[in-house]
C-alpha cells in the first residue's frame, strides 16, 4: 500500500485531482436537479460523469503502463526484485485511485442530498453506483493495454479515442446510462458479469511483462483474447439495465375521478399529482376520465397481437403516463392524451374517426393542447417541436384558450368542442 500511496505522489496526473472533483460535480448539478429525492436517478445521475473520467483514466493508463519504455527502464525492471506485475500493479493502483475519488466523491455528494428525504428504493442507487465503477475499470484496462501494445506516444492518444468509441458504440446499444427511471434497475446478474470479466482482464494485462516492443509482450498477447472475449459478449449480449417487477400492493396512488399510480421511488411528485388530480375533478361532465392512470411499468397484461402471437405490454391494460425528468409537461400531456382517447372513444366501434374532416382534425389538436395546459397548471411546455406547422398552429390556438382568465368560458369552450365532435363522430356514443 505504501507503493501505491509513492506511485500516487509522483504520478503528474494527481494535479488534476482537484479539477476532476469540480468537473463532477458541475456534471452533476449543472446537468439538472430533477434527480434529487429519487435514489434510483440519483445513482444514474452520479455515475454520469464516470464516462468523462474513463476518458482521462484510459489515456492516463496507458501513460503509466509505458513509463519504463518510455525512460528507458525496461531492462532495470526485469532484473528488479519487485515482480513486474507488482509494479504494474501499483501504477495501475494509483490510476484508479485518482479516478475513484471524485467519482466517489460526486457519488457520496449525490446521496447526501437524496437522503435528507430519503425515499425508498436506496438499493437501486446501488446498482448504478457499481455500474460506474465498471466504467472506470474499463477506462484503465483498455489504457493500460493500449500502453503495452504501442508506443509511449501513441498508446495514450490510442486509449483515449479508443474509449471514445467504445461508449459511442455502447450508446447506440443502449447500454449507456444517463438516467435511472424508477420502471428499470440495474441488473445484478450482468453487472457481476461485466465486474469479474474486467478483474479477470486487469489481471491478465499486469500479468504481461511491461516491455518495450520486443518480442515477449507482443507474443503473449494473444492471450488477452480469450479473456476480453468474454467481456465483450457480455456487454453485447447482455442488458445491464432491465425492466423491473411491478410493485404489488407496494404501489402509491392518488385518488379522485381518476385514480394516478406511481411507483413508490416516485413520491416526491405526489403534491404534484395531487394538484393535477383536483384538476381533472373539475373538469366538465362531457370529459369521461380513465378510472385508472398507472406510471408505465406498474402493470403490464398479457394480449393477443394482429400476428396471433401473446405479448406482454400496455396495450390491453390502463392508459400510462411518464415522468420524464421531473417535468410536469411529460405526465400532464400523457394523462390528458389517455382522457381524450376515453371521451372520444378512439378505439370504440360506434365512432369514426377515419373520416374526420380536415377543418374538425385541428380542433381535435386545439382540444389536446388546452387539456394539457390546464391539467400542467398554466404556462407553456418547455420542449421543441418540429411538427406540422398546421398542427403548431392548433395547438397555439388551444394554450390561448388555456390563457383566458375566465375559466368558465374556458369550460364552455371545451365542453361545446367535445359534444359537438363526439356527436358528430361518435353518433352511438354518450
Amino acid at each position: 500500500m505504501s507503493t501505491v500511496w509513492l506511485h500516487l505522489r509522483t504520478s503528474p496526473i494527481r494535479w488534476a485531482l482537484p479539477a476532476f472533483v469540480v468537473i463532477d460535480l458541475a456534471v452533476l448539478f449543472l446537468r439538472n436537479r430533477h434527480w434529487i429525492g429519487v435514489w434510483p436517478e440519483t445513482g444514474a445521475a452520479a455515475q454520469v460523469p464516470a464516462y468523462l473520467l474513463g476518458i482521462v483514466g484510459a489515456g492516463a493508463a496507458a501513460w503509466s503502463a509505458g513509463a519504463s519504455q518510455r525512460h528507458g527502464l525496461t531492462e532495470q525492471v526485469r532484473a528488479a526484485r519487485v515482480p513486474p506485475m507488482v509494479s504494474e500493479a501499483h501504477r495501475l493502483g494509483a490510476t484508479v485511485i485518482v479516478l475513484l475519488i471524485p467519482y466517489l466523491i460526486g457519488q457520496a455528494t449525490a446521496f447526501a442530498v437524496t437522503a435528507r428525504t430519503f425515499p425508498p428504493g436506496v438499493h437501486l442507487w446501488l446498482g448504478y453506483l457499481l455500474l460506474g465503477l465498471f466504467t472506470i475499470l474499463t477506462s484503465v484496462a483498455l489504457g493500460w493495454a493500449c500502453g503495452q501494445l504501442f508506443g509511449p506516444v501513441f498508446a495514450p492518444l490510442a486509449a483515449t479515442l479508443g474509449f471514445l468509441f467504445l461508449t459511442t458504440l455502447l450508446d447506440r446499444d443502449g447500454s449507456v446510462v444517463i438516467s435511472g427511471r424508477p420502471e428499470v434497475a440495474v441488473d445484478p446478474l450482468p453487472l457481476a458479469l461485466r465486474l469479474g470479466s474486467i478483474v479477470a482482464l486487469i489481471l491478465v494485462l499486469l500479468w504481461l511483462p511491461a516491455a518495450a516492443a520486443s518480442g515477449p509482450v507482443r507474443r503473449r498477447t494473444w492471450l488477452l483474447v480469450p479473456v476480453a472475449l468474454p467481456l465483450v459478449v457480455v456487454m453485447l449480449g447482455t442488458d445491464v439495465v432491465a425492466d423491473r417487477k411491478p410493485p404489488g400492493t407496494r404501489v402509491t396512488c392518488v385518488q379522485g375521478s381518476a385514480t394516478l399510480c406511481i411507483w413508490p421511488e416516485h413520491e416526491k411528485y405526489l403534491p404534484q399529482l395531487r394538484a393535477l388530480n383536483a384538476r381533472i375533478d373539475l373538469l366538465p361532465d362531457a370529459f369521461v376520465r380513465p378510472s385508472r392512470i398507472n406510471e408505465v411499468g406498474l402493470q403490464k397484461t398479457r394480449y393477443i397481437g394482429p400476428d396471433g402471437k401473446e405479448y406482454l405490454g400496455y396495450e390491453e391494460g390502463p392508459p400510462i403516463f411518464y415522468i420524464l425528468e421531473g417535468s410536469p409537461w411529460s405526465y400532464a400531456g400523457d394523462i390528458g392524451t389517455s382522457i381524450s382517447a376515453s371521451t372520444f372513444g378512439y378505439q370504440d366501434e360506434g365512432c369514426d374517426w377515419q373520416r374526420i374532416t380536415s377543418s374538425d382534425e385541428p380542433r381535435l389538436w386545439a382540444l389536446d393542447a388546452w387539456l394539457e395546459v390546464f391539467l400542467a397548471g398554466g404556462g407553456s411546455p418547455n420542449s421543441h417541436t418540429n411538427a406540422p406547422a398546421q398542427m403548431q398552429q392548433a395547438w397555439a390556438e388551444g394554450r390561448a384558450v388555456a390563457g383566458n382568465p375566465s375559466r368558465a368560458a374556458q369550460f364552455r369552450w371545451a365542453e361545446g368542442e367535445v359534444n359537438e365532435l363526439r356527436g358528430r363522430y361518435c353518433p352511438t356514443r354518450r
